[in-house]
């Protein structure tokens, strides 16, 4: 569950993902989903937020790209 503050900071980011170019959504996209490993891993007060980024990012991939997945692994093979 987020907090109030944390729900508005989840929310900006995921307005500003659409002003990224192609490969800085998919750098934005592949640092989301490490951090929420890294989260996860660690136990974090914010793996709530980590979470919501990633799933933010893989949304405006969903979005962008039909074929998102493949673009990914082009560029993290």
């Amino acid at each position: 569950m987020l907090t109030a503050a944390q729900q508005r900071t989840v929310d900006r980011f995921a307005k500003s993902l659409v002003t990224l170019d192609d490969d800085s959504l998919i750098d934005a996209h592949h640092q989301a989903w490490e951090d929420h490993r890294d989260a996860r891993a660690e136990g974090s007060d914010n793996l709530g937020k980590a979470g919501a980024e990633s799933r933010a990012t893989e949304t405006a991939m969903r979005h962008r790209f039909a074929d998102y997945q493949s673009r990914y692994t082009a560029r993290y093979p």
